[in-house]
């Protein structure tokens, strides 16, 4: 909850640097998911989980960055979003969350004499 958010139609998706300093330097990337009471009963809720995972592991070797952890929060639209609508959705939070949390460009000056 302390990590960058992101709000699409289907997901809420949070990204902050690991605090494992071996996930970090091995460059591994976490996730965890996570679906409230307010998404339905269990099995929605099941559901809701089990198509986050499945776009989790779909998108975070392409958009994942190393030594990041993300969770994905289930929405009531996550059940009943076509595929590739919540692909693209997922997709946009990653782009979006690795633009706010990429580090400063560095800008080097050169001295003349």
């Amino acid at each position: 909850a302390q990590g960058r958010k992101a709000a699409g139609r289907f997901v809420l998706l949070q990204a902050r640097p690991s605090a494992d300093a071996a996930a970090e330097t091995k460059g591994l990337v976490r996730y965890g998911l996570t679906a409230s009471k307010k998404v339905g009963n269990a099995v929605t809720r099941n559901r809701a989980r089990r198509r986050l995972r499945a776009a989790m592991l779909q998108l975070l070797p392409l958009h994942g960055r190393p030594g990041f952890d993300y969770v994905a929060v289930a929405r009531t639209a996550t059940v009943t979003a076509e595929w590739p609508a919540l692909l693209d959705d997922l997709t946009a939070l990653f782009l979006r969350l690795s633009a706010k949390s990429a580090p400063p460009s560095v800008t080097i000056a050169t001295a003349t004499s």
